[in-house]
């Protein structure tokens, strides 16, 4: 039988694309449902990302919001950008028993042992997370890149720093607030998405010139294949 040579290149190829296509085929739908403010709830039917949430309900005028803690079960994680309480309420996450991923700011008042160290780059199960140092108010403030079976989202929180959106991959989903929208737009500076995610809005907002931008109501369910 005549021996066959493949290049040392061509096999590296083929282990690429064999990975790739498992990984695809056992990547698990996102399902993203929208609390209030900049908080949602996103799982894949084991872990849970609840980003920027506990907050305090009506903080600052912003959306009220009712919610059965005791619903939730699988590994949860708690993913903050800043201490302010429409952001999150310590008190109300002290009640629960969750993980969390926070600047230094909110987690020095919180038990230790639900506290994840804060690194360049943090794994919780199959979620990479990776914070992205951004300028907010008077506040220790944290952009995230999350990567999930494949998908990569961005939320950007409350700042409106156009650096934050520089080097970014292409993204699964963007999570930015209105008035950051409008300004990475006028500059030209809106990262490659394939949905634009609308959060921190008011409950009837319009936002002009946001063509195909996702702006959910409050309980509404979005779906990340």
């Amino acid at each position: 039988m005549a021996r066959r040579n493949i290049d040392l290149p061509v096999l590296l190829l083929l282990f690429f694309f064999a990975g790739f296509v498992v990984e695809k085929s056992y990547a698990k739908s996102l399902e993203v449902g929208f609390i209030g403010n900049s908080a949602f709830y996103i799982t894949d039917g084991e872990y849970v990302i609840f980003k920027d949430f506990p907050y305090k309900s009506g903080a600052y005028g912003y959306m009220e919001y009712d919610f059965d803690f005791s619903a939730v079960t699988g590994n949860i994680l708690s993913l903050i950008s800043h201490r302010h309480v429409d952001h999150f309420d310590p008190l109300l996450f002290t009640a629960q028993n969750w993980k969390i991923i926070a600047p230094r700011e909110v987690t020095v008042q919180l038990e230790q042992n639900k506290i994840i160290k804060f690194e360049d780059k943090i794994t919780y199960g199959p979620i990479t997370v990776r914070p992205k140092k951004s300028r907010h108010a008077n506040t220790a403030h944290y952009s995230y890149l999350v990567t999930w079976g494949g998908r990569k989202l961005y939320f950007t929180g409350d700042t409106e720093a156009l650096d934050t959106l520089k080097d970014l991959p292409e993204l699964d989903a963007l999570f930015i607030t209105p008035w950051f929208y409008r300004k990475a737009r006028i500059n030209d500076m809106l990262p490659e998405s394939k949905k634009t995610i609308i959060y921190h809005h008011r409950a009837n907002d319009i936002i002009p010139d946001c063509i195909g931008c996702i702006i959910p109501k409050q309980n509404q369910m979005i779906s990340l294949q």
